[in-house]
């Protein structure tokens, strides 16, 4: 696939931060932004879709709802056991 390419802004000091971190690593700075980019991505994609699917499910008409208080009192009577 071929690489696309794109202007990212940033502060003086993160790019100062970046090409310093290129240079001690001896990678580019597009190297380390795409690194960065994908990781950022895979922590925040996967959140994303499981809470949409954790909504889809709330939203369910099967979806099982527990009140708050039961919950509460059933974990109370546990711990004093």
């Amino acid at each position: 696939m071929k690489d696309a390419t794109m202007t990212v802004r940033m502060s003086q000091e993160t790019k100062r931060r970046l090409t310093q971190l290129a240079e001690a690593t001896n990678r580019t700075r597009s190297y380390l932004l795409d690194q960065a980019i994908n990781d950022y991505l895979n922590i925040h994609e996967w959140q994303a879709l499981e809470t949409k699917k954790a909504v889809d499910m709330a939203n369910s008409p099967h979806a099982e709802w527990v009140d708050h208080q039961n919950i509460k009192a059933e974990w109370i009577a546990k711990l004093e056991d």
